[in-house]
Order: structure tokens, then sequence, then C-alpha cells
């Protein structure tokens, strides 16, 4: 080889012809390798220039004929190949220049350039075709989808198509029907362009793509979609605008029902601090100053009445009505020194007022407040008050106090009787003595139970007395008072015995604690009194009567099935050998408990400590010190699910949680027992 260089073009034919001049040389004194060919962008403009190398071929004189013979085989070659398949654009394009096509290096292979498809054969290679998914190949006019080899005389084409995809939305029902929710998917318009490529043995045939999002939704057409899901109503119209704006993919409501409007339950609204102290605050009050403490005046209105307000169905889109829950109202129950002007409850005495909630249930009163300045003693008498009760003094022994309110004392308490309705707080000890803080409610309770019991015999009575008006082919209306007592009488003798004893244990019940009862079962009692215990009557006239009683039993079971609030509470500093009860909580707050029975209805909790005795709580226990080193029994009991809490247990301590039970035979410190989840006594 000799002389060499690499020159650049706007065509194979300028370069190489430049390449000669430079070298000086002759088309066949050399040889010619085309680097690159010239290729132009989507818009016609040259991007990159023809590259040729030229080299001197230095060959001895016995070789010029055989390189001249090689050159024009080569060339006429050659020649058929670009006449017959179009192997070069640009060089076709060009003026011959002799033999330069001759002295050109080819390769086997396609390409792609401006939008088609050149094919060229040499030697013994095949060029190979592997289409892209968004190309249209095709071979002698059949569509090709994977890599193909092409052979000479095959009828090769290459096409793309752009792509059209319109907007799309969808609707979907959520809440309950009460919302209808748009997702929308903007149009495409898709373009496809493609890549031009070299010749190579193996081309991948790709297409460009561009994209462009478009929205020709008519708002009407998503209108009417909405009526063919069934919504008539509640269509939101802007919002329908505004889909049909977008260009991007989003989600909105386009239709609303009709939420239902929740009513409101009658209720109470209180203008005085009703509420208890609580045995901390109580320990603060100066019971010298009693007889100076009036919560209302006589004329003051303690609350004003809330009737309730029944709410608005609402409707889904599919026009289902949405009820709401019927607003309750509370049942009100007056005591005899109050009154109701309009909607607004006035004292009408002044006193303490007391305010009493049972679920729906709520008792309004005042109560007179009855101050005693000095002792309870042989000299005052025993002091019997209906409302709340202070005394400055001491009781003294064998003397009874006893209040349908709250009793507070500020001396101490030495072989008496104390008996509360609401509430005890003693500022003093307790020395043998009785206290009791709601025991009516354990009443009630009892009461409750067995009114329970009555009322599913009067079903009975009822469902068999209908059977019987069935088999007869009569109606409830036939039935004349006389007849549906003696059927009452009947039924009781033959198939309900056992309900006249209940009966009788109940009336029996309301009669002995007549006085610590609310007037609602003394009234209940008198009626069932009436209907089942008197020969004659009056009460009960016909069936719908009879409904109505059992309705009003109902009434009061479920009124009073649960605890009055706020809880009953008994507050002490100190107590022995005494016995203290509350239906609610129980508080020591000093020394302790000696050889005293104590009982809560719910908590119990002890400042000091216990020894001996029982100390017996439905929920927590929660106990300072209990025992002695002189191994005193001490008795600790809660319900099933309760828990008893101790600080320092020494040995002989007894608990029981449950039906489980513990002795202590060693002190133990920071003592917690509770039932697991299997029932068995777990203590840390």
């Amino acid at each position: 080889m000799g002389k060499s260089i690499t020159v650049k073009a706007e065509t194979i034919e300028e370069a190489v012809r430049l390449a000669l001049s430079i070298t000086e040389l002759k088309l066949e004194e050399v040889h010619i390798e085309v680097l690159s060919n010239p290729r132009k962008n989507l818009f016609g403009l040259q991007k990159t220039l023809a590259e040729v190398n030229v080299t001197q071929i230095i060959e001895s004189p016995s070789a010029t004929k055989k390189t001249q013979d090689r050159n024009l085989a080569i060339e006429q070659y050659l020649d058929r190949l670009v006449s017959t398949e179009g192997t070069n654009r640009e060089w076709n394009d060009a003026q011959p220049l002799g033999g330069l096509s001759s002295a050109i290096s080819k390769v086997a292979g396609a390409r792609i350039s401006n939008e088609k498809i050149d094919i060229q054969f040499l030697g013994k290679k095949y060029p190979i075709v592997v289409p892209g998914s968004n190309v249209n190949f095709s071979i002698n006019g059949k569509q090709i989808k994977r890599q193909t080899i092409i052979s000479p005389g095959d009828k090769v084409e290459v096409t793309v198509s752009d792509g059209l995809i319109p907007p799309h939305f969808e609707i979907q029902l959520i809440e309950h029907d009460m919302l209808a929710m748009l997702i929308f998917t903007p149009g495409k318009k898709v373009k496809h362009t493609l890549r031009d490529t070299e010749f190579e043995q193996v081309l991948h045939i790709e297409a460009d793509e561009e994209i462009e999002y478009y929205n020709d939704l008519d708002p009407q057409v998503i209108v009417e979609h909405l009526k063919s899901l069934g919504i008539q109503k509640g269509l939101l119209f802007p919002a329908i605008k505004k889909v049909t704006d977008a260009i991007k993919p989003f989600e909105t409501i386009v239709a609303k029902g009709v939420p239902p409007i929740e009513g409101l339950d009658g209720d109470l609204e209180m203008h005085i601090d009703y509420q208890e102290k609580t045995p901390g605050e109580l320990e603060k009050v100066d019971f010298h100053e009693m007889n100076l403490i009036v919560s209302v005046e006589a004329g003051q209105v303690i609350a004003t009445y809330i009737p309730p307000v029944q709410g608005t169905p609402g409707s889904s889109l599919l026009g289902k009505a949405i009820p709401v829950k019927k607003a309750n109202d509370i049942v009100l129950r007056l005591g005899v020194n109050v009154t109701q002007v309009d909607n607004d409850i006035v004292a009408a005495i002044s006193g303490k007022p007391s305010v009493e909630w049972r679920n729906k249930l709520v008792k309004i009163d005042v109560n007179h407040e009855f101050h005693h300045q000095g002792e309870v003693d042989m000299a005052s008498g025993n002091i019997r008050f209906e409302g709340n009760v202070s005394i400055q003094g001491n009781i003294q022994p064998s003397m009874f106090v006893g209040a349908t309110g709250t009793v507070n004392i500020g001396g101490s308490v030495t072989k008496a009787t104390i008996h509360a309705m609401k509430s005890a707080v003693v500022k003093g000890n307790v020395f043998s003595s009785t206290i009791s803080v709601g025991q009516h409610e354990f009443i009630i309770g009892e009461l409750t139970t067995q009114l329970s019991e009555i009322k599913g015999y009067l079903e009975l009575i009822q469902a068999a007395i209908q059977q019987i008006l069935l088999i007869r082919g009569e109606t409830d209306d036939s039935l004349s008072s006389a007849e549906l007592n003696h059927l009452i009488r009947l039924l009781l003798e033959k198939k309900y015995t056992a309900f006249q004893d209940l009966n009788r244990h109940f009336l029996q019940k309301v009669k002995n604690h007549s006085l610590q009862l609310p007037v609602e079962w003394s009234e209940m009692a008198a009626k069932l009194y009436e209907v089942f215990i008197t020969s004659e009557n009056k009460q009960l006239k016909d069936m719908g009567g009879f409904e109505l009683l059992i309705g009003e039993v109902k009434t009061l079971v479920e009124l009073y099935g649960e605890k009055a609030a706020p809880k009953l509470y008994l507050s002490v500093p100190y107590a022995i050998n005494s016995v203290l009860y509350s239906n609610g909580n129980i508080e020591v707050t000093s020394k302790g408990l000696y050889h005293s029975s104590v009982t809560a209805g719910h908590d119990i909790k002890v400042r000091g400590v216990c020894r001996g005795g029982e100390i017996i709580a439905a929920n927590k226990i929660s106990l300072q010190n209990t025992g002695s080193v002189n191994l005193i029994k001490t008795v600790v009991r809660t319900g099933e699910k309760g828990n008893i809490t101790i600080g320092h247990a020494h040995a002989g301590t007894e608990i029981h949680v449950g039906n489980r039970s513990y002795t202590f035979t060693a002190n133990e410190m920071g003592v917690f027992a509770r039932l697991d989840d299997e029932g068995m006594l777990l203590i840390k």
C-alpha cells in the first residue's frame, strides 16, 4: 500500500474526486472504501456527510492486467444490482464516474432511508429484517411480524400507520349508590415515523411515536349515559362540563343523591350545676356553714326541655329511599317540688336540685335542706327527712338518720344507723355503726327483674287469648270486658299458675319499700293488683287495654334496666366493727377499716389498713394494706370481671375473683389479681 487519505463531502462522488485530486492519483491506482453514506433528516436537511477512505495500490506490472479485469467484473456485477434493486440512492443520483462503483466496498444488508427500505445483496449473504411492533412490514404482499430473510427478487414494503384512540369514560356508583364517580381517559392522536438506519446485515425496523392528547366529548353523551344507568336527578352539570374540557386523565363526581338528615333526640339544657361533689371535695366543706348553702331559689329555672327533631329521609341516585333513625324523646319525671312552664322546668321551693338520669329517663326535683346544728341524741330524736340532711355534730348511740337525698355528718357516728338514697359523707370516725347508701337501687334492681318476668307471662297470656279467638273465628273487638277477664282467670288457673305467686311477691315488695321507691312503682303495682287480684276489674276493658298494660310494663323495665347516673357513693375516714353499704362506690379516706363488713355495687378504695372483716365489690377494689402480722383473716371479694389491687398483703389475706380464690401464706407487695381469658386466677 502507498498513499492513504480519508475525505468527507456532501456526496460519495465528490469525496472520491477530492481524494484523487489531493493524492494526484488515478481511479485505477487506488482502493476506495466507503466509511459512511450521506444522510438526511426528516425535514430534508443534510446532517451526515459522505466519508471515504482512498488508498494507493502498489502492484507489479504483471498484476495490472489482473486488477483491471477484476475491477471490470466487479463493476458489471454491481451495475446490475444497482439497476435492479436501487441500492444506493445518493450514488445513483450522482453522475457516473468511470468505474467508481467497482471500487466501492459493499455490504449485504438493508436500511431505512426517507421512509423507504433499501436492500442490497453481496456474495452469498442475505439481509435479515426484524420488524418492530409498530411497523407494517410485508414481503410479496404478505404481512410479516417476525424476523425474516430477504431473498433476491422479493418485493419488500415498509409502512407505518397513524392511530386515533377516542376519549373514554366510565361511571361507577359508590357510597351505597349515593355518588356517581366518572373516570375519564383523554383520546390520543398517534403519529409514527420510520427511523433511518445504515445498511445492516440484520436490520431492526423501528418507528418513532408522537402522541397528541385530545378531547371531543359532548356533555350530552355523559348525561345520556347517566340516564341509561337510571340516574335522573342530582346531576352536577359544572362537573360534567369540566370533564369535556380535560385533556388529562382524572376522576370527578358527576351526580349526588340526597343525603338523609339525622334528627336530634330530646334533651335537657341544664341551667345549674347539679353534679354531686366528690368525697375529696366534700371533705373541704365547712359544716358550720351548711345552713347557708341554697342551690336554687323558688321560681328559678332549673332546666329547659328540648323536644326531639325528626330527621329527613334521603334518596339514592337510583331513587331508593334512605331512612333515618327515629329521634327518641326523653321521659321526663317531675318531682313534687318542681313544675313545668312551657318547656322550662321551674323550682317550686328553695333547696338543692336533684337530677337523675337512667338512659332516657330523667327525674328532676328540688330537695328540702335540713340543717341540724348540734348532735343527734335522745334530746333531738331521730331524723327522717324528705330531702338532704346536714348535721354539724356527732350521731350518738342508738340514733337513726334517714334522708331521701344526701346525708352529710360533720362529727363521728357511734352505734348508730344512717340511711341515704343519694350519698353519705362522714367527716368523723365510724364506730360499731351501720351506714347504707342507695339501698333503694338494689330494691329497684330486684323489682325490675321480677317485672321483666311478669312481662313475659303477660305476653304469653296475650298470645293464648289471640289463639283462642283465631280458633273461634273472632276478632279482638268481639270480646267484652267480662269475657276478657274470664279468659284471663281461666288461663291463670289452668296454664300459668306460677304467675300469681310472682305477681303477689312483686306487689308485697313494692308495698314494703314504698317510701324508698319512685311513685312509678306504686302506680304499676296498683294496676297489676286491680287486673289480676281484685274480683272486679275496672282497669281492663278490652284487648287494647291489655296491650297498653304490656307496653307500660315494658317501658318501666327499660327505664330502670340501667343504673342511675351519677353513681352513688359513701365516704368515711375510718371505721371499726361497722357495716358499710353503697350501691355505687365506697371510699375510706384516712386510717382504714377494722373488722368491718364493706359492700359496694361498683368500686371500693381504702387508704390505710384493712384488718379483718370482709370487703366486697362488683368491680374494682384498691387497698393499701390488708391483714396483719397476727394472721387476722381478711377476705376480699370481687366479681369475675373485676380486679383487686393490694399494696401490701399480709399472710392470711384471702382474695376471691369470681369463683377463684387464693390465700396468701407469706407477705406480698404490689399484688394485682384478675381472671385471665380462660377464667383462671392471675396474680402478679
